[in-house]
């Protein structure tokens, strides 16, 4: 999840303080490493995980600290990507700014085992998320899953997030995307085996992670 602390920060703060106050600033909307457990404990083994929209990547270290066996392309549409990935897992990702995951859809197709959206959904105009669902979904293999992490509206953490999104983060189009209406865009636009949360919600609430189980094709 990429969290927009200013471009003010960037400015005057050293590469080293900067992360921290990304990291302290995150941290009182999420915790990132029970999104992590949760995450490590149903990607398939081995896969390639499609991260669409990651951001700086820290959700992403602690990902490959809890699973050795996985590796990563991250894709996002930002001109930088993965600024506070650690070093060590530098052999393990692949980056791709500055791309749509459209266009990177149509070189990928069926090429992932898993694919993960964290924290990018409240951003994405209502109009344009089922074809970001069907992108995605383009990319996965068959059989494969795809995990979708948010906010669920109507708690005091989603509203001072929200504020934050909009205000701080200049996101003046930021809407909060509901685990049921998730759901609704989901059986809408794609083929769903099964449709899950997988426990962020009750150990981490407003944050929730949905598992969603495609069949042997779309």
């Amino acid at each position: 999840m990429e969290v927009a602390i200013g471009s003010w920060v960037r400015r005057v703060l050293p590469a080293r303080a900067e992360r921290m106050a990304a990291r302290a600033y995150r941290g009182i909307f999420v915790d990132l490493d029970k999104v992590a457990e949760r995450l490590a404990s149903r990607i398939p083994p081995g896969a390639r995980l499609l991260d669409i929209g990651g951001g700086d990547g820290d959700l992403l270290n602690r990902l490959l600290a809890l699973r050795d066996d996985i590796t990563v392309d991250m894709v996002d549409i930002a001109p930088q990507v993965g600024t506070l990935l650690d070093p060590r897992h530098g052999g393990r990702i692949r980056r791709f700014p500055s791309t749509p995951i459209e266009r990177h859809a149509l070189a990928h197709a069926g090429y992932y085992g898993a694919a993960l959206i964290s924290d990018v959904m409240h951003h994405v105009p209502r109009e344009d998320r089922s074809s970001l669902l069907r992108a995605m979904a383009d990319c996965i293999a068959p059989r494969g899953v795809a995990f979708i992490k948010d906010v669920e509206p109507g708690h005091p953490r989603a509203a001072l997030g929200w504020w934050c999104d909009r205000y701080l983060s200049g996101d003046r189009g930021v809407s909060l995307v509901s685990r049921e209406a998730l759901r609704a865009i989901a059986y809408q636009a794609l083929a769903v085996e099964r449709f899950e949360e997988i426990g962020l919600y009750s150990i981490d609430r407003p944050n929730y992670i949905v598992q969603i189980s495609l069949p042997d094709a779309q």
